[in-house]
């Protein structure tokens, strides 16, 4: 390996740990976990009637209560492949996470500008590929591609997700991505180049995935619980109002 090139590749992987954002992790986890979800029943009505906005409340509930139950399991998954030492994984599951919670802001945003219309069908249309999607089942089953509407693709998501997120989140993303492909970064995390010509096994020294988990997650929570504001939901919607309320006065203690 060239002088330059090791350099180059040396910067690229340094990045701060985040014994702070783990801490984080580890509440968002808890608190997630306690959540009790009652079962939702689809209000009547045939499947041609006009939405009501009765009908949209369960909907949004229908992918906002998944949407936690999922969270909080790549959450904690993070937490324990963390401390068990594989943090090869943790940016790989990070990246998951990550892109969770750009879809979840993505789907609020759009669905309040049609309820701020009070279009409720362009609201109900907007949902339907969101929570009925999939591309795998439209690849196995092609003639009923009707009823599996695929939705916008990740990567929309994550465009729009660059809105409420730091400047320079997307280059995180992409630092995420990089570990989650096999080439030289992720390869990288088995060993080290000691010197331009000498490679030693061993365990990554620096680890900067906890930035990019650890501040979207929080960007995901508040666009679940303006989602869930949204549809008219406050059980469920309290506990993940009292975890931000948690976050932010764990984050004043960076400031004092």
């Amino acid at each position: 390996m060239s002088r330059e090139r090791y350099r180059v590749v040396s910067e690229a992987r340094r990045r701060p740990r985040g014994r702070f954002e783990i801490g984080l992790l580890r509440i968002v986890g808890h608190h997630l976990k306690k959540i009790s979800f009652l079962r939702l029943t689809r209000p009547r009505g045939l499947p041609n009637d006009p939405p009501s906005r009765e009908l949209l409340n369960w909907a949004i509930a229908a992918y906002a209560f998944p949407w936690l139950r999922h969270f909080e399991s790549l959450i904690s998954g993070i937490v324990v492949l963390n401390d068990s030492g594989h943090r090869a994984a943790v940016r790989i599951v990070g990246r998951s996470s990550y892109q969770l919670c750009a879809h979840v802001y993505y789907v609020k945003k759009h669905l309040k500008q049609h309820l701020d219309l009070q279009d409720l069908v362009k609201a109900r249309d907007f949902l339907l590929p969101i929570t009925s999607g999939s591309r795998y089942v439209n690849d196995l089953y092609p003639d009923t591609s009707g009823e599996f509407p695929t939705g916008a693709h990740i990567s929309k998501a994550v465009k729009c997700f660059q809105e409420v997120m730091p400047k320079d989140s997307l280059d995180d993303y992409s630092y995420l991505s990089e570990y989650c492909h096999p080439h030289m970064m992720a390869f990288m995390q088995d060993y080290q180049w000691t010197s331009p010509n000498t490679i030693d096994f061993a365990e990554s020294i620096s680890f900067g995935a906890f930035g990019a988990i650890t501040s979207s997650a929080i960007q995901g929570l508040l666009a679940v619980q303006e989602l869930l504001q949204l549809g008219h939901e406050n059980t469920v919607r309290k506990t993940v109002v009292g975890l931000l309320n948690e976050i932010a006065e764990r984050g004043k203690t960076l400031y004092t």
